[in-house]
């Protein structure tokens, strides 16, 4: 099968942050059960896909590029060699990555890139695969990368499971990112997620009745005051005895005025919800002159997924 495809296209895929996670015991399987809430925010990684004979290669810049893999370890490569196999293509592509999402930090960078290669080969390639089919794709590269193909706010259930879209009104999340100094290991985190769970009468049962809370939450129709009681990640306090950084991060943006203060995903990232965009710049400013984290930056939610910004030669 051959196609010509497009010279250039270029594409940009949003961060998120996750209001709420819940997770349950590990199982037999090796996965555990989890539900999250999920919400794309307006912090972009922009990746630009060409033709090239020797591909597929990636050369990635911006923000935390030395950490992020060259080769076909990056899932920008994983995602094109898998639907380009599905295709019955050869994926002889080029990709330029430039990041501002950082990197081990529990906002997805990872996973929305591998998304946005995804959307982008459907396009050079003119697969004409539907979203639903892209997020099928998506599921066996990771848990987040479906939610990426069409962002705003969704609920996940955990492995290859299919997302909840949630409706959303003009409710805008304004939010303040804190990266501290150092990332963490997502596999660490569950681990010592297990150990906790091993010294605690918690188990499947007190894992369903969290998952229903998160369930029922109007996380698409409620404006954010009227649901900080619900912003609630399970995997905070592993993360913590891991990194007590983030236990003083955390406190620091409640100290600065943060209307709620959250580990995202998996940690490193502390996320504080503001009233407003001014307050944003204020709160922003005062957590800066604390020199807890190595960045600072401010975004906003829900915003839609990966987005076509442009093609050319």
């Amino acid at each position: 099968m051959t196609i010509s495809p497009l010279p250039t296209i270029t594409l940009k895929v949003p961060a998120k942050i996750n209001p709420q996670i819940r997770v349950g015991p590990l199982r037999q399987d090796g996965y555990h059960d989890i539900t999250l809430a999920y919400q794309a925010i307006s912090l972009y990684d922009t990746l630009t896909i060409s033709h090239n004979l020797e591909g597929p290669t990636i050369h990635v810049t911006g923000m935390d590029s030395d950490r992020v893999p060259h080769d076909e370890r990056n899932l920008v490569i994983k995602a094109a060699n898998l639907l380009a196999a599905r295709e019955g293509v050869e994926p002889r592509l080029h990709f330029e990555l430039a990041k501002c999402i950082p990197s081990e930090a529990g906002l997805g960078g990872g996973s929305a890139d591998a998304a946005a290669a995804l959307v982008g080969c459907n396009i050079i390639w003119k697969s004409n695969l539907t979203p639903g089919e892209l997020m099928d794709l998506g599921a066996h590269i990771g848990e987040d990368v479906p939610f990426f193909i069409e962002g705003m706010m969704a609920i996940g259930l955990g492995h290859k499971r299919p997302l909840i879209r949630l409706e959303t009104v003009e409710y805008k999340w304004t939010w303040v990112l804190g990266v501290p100094y150092r990332g963490l290991s997502t596999k660490a985190v569950f681990q010592e997620y297990d150990r906790i769970l091993e010294r605690t009468s918690s188990g499947e049962e007190d894992y369903l009745i969290r998952r229903q809370g998160c369930l029922e939450t109007s996380w698409g129709s409620c404006p954010p005051e009227e649901l900080l009681d619900a912003l609630e990640n399970d995997l905070e306090l592993p993360s913590m005895q891991l990194l007590p950084d983030i236990r003083i991060a955390l406190e620091a943006g409640r100290s600065a005025g943060a209307i709620a203060s959250l580990m995202s995903g998996s940690g490193s990232t502390c996320a504080f919800l503001a009233k407003s965009e001014g307050h944003a710049g204020l709160l922003k400013e005062e957590i800066q002159r604390n020199e807890v984290f190595r960045e600072v930056m401010v975004a906003s939610g829900p915003v839609q997924g990966v987005e076509l910004l442009e093609t050319g030669t």
